[in-house]
């Protein structure tokens, strides 16, 4: 008696699933859409890779980000999905910041961040290679980034390319 039950409701359970996925399909047909591929383009965008990349540059107004995402591209890299003032409230007296995706490698983006040149926090991480951090309340020194006159540059330690990154920003920016 029990299998049969447990029978039952896995099949009802089935049918209601089978039942809403149907649902969402007629609802989309009924509202003139299809699942066919519209590739038709609004007047004046492209298809173009090389276009968006420029625009997305030309979106960060800080002189000293625009150097730093030419030494990479310059360098050969992929840099994608550029996000000026990305999160200037991590590290601790942040004045600006920039991050992108560098090779696609999305979930560890490439992150810059301007400190106040007269804070104790960058006198700090200057001198040990640990950035004074803040989240949700909890200070803590946070490793693994390099600092570059007033700048912290962070990579993620699984990014393929963080070391051969790193050193570029060292020689081209010191």
């Amino acid at each position: 008696m029990k299998k049969l039950l447990m029978v039952l409701l896995m099949a009802l359970l089935v049918m209601a699933l089978a039942a809403c996925g149907d649902d969402k399909k007629d609802e989309g047909q009924a509202a003139g859409t299809n699942d066919t591929d519209n590739t038709e383009q609004a007047e004046g965008t492209t298809d173009d890779a090389e276009g968006t990349e420029d625009a997305s540059t030309d979106a960060v107004e800080d002189e000293y980000f625009q150097n730093v995402i030419a030494i990479l591209k310059d360098a050969g890299y992929d840099v994608t999905d550029i996000k000026e003032n990305y999160d200037n409230s991590f590290f601790v007296d942040t004045i600006s910041s920039v991050a992108a995706v560098i090779n696609g490698e999305d979930v560890l983006q490439f992150q810059a961040y301007e400190i106040d040149p007269d804070s104790e926090s960058l006198k700090q991480a200057q001198e040990t290679g640990l950035a004074p951090a803040e989240f949700e309340g909890q200070k803590f020194d946070y490793e693994g980034i390099i600092v570059i006159g007033n700048h912290y540059f962070f990579l993620a330690e699984g990014h393929p390319d963080q070391a051969d990154i790193y050193k570029l920003l060292e020689e081209k920016l010191k």
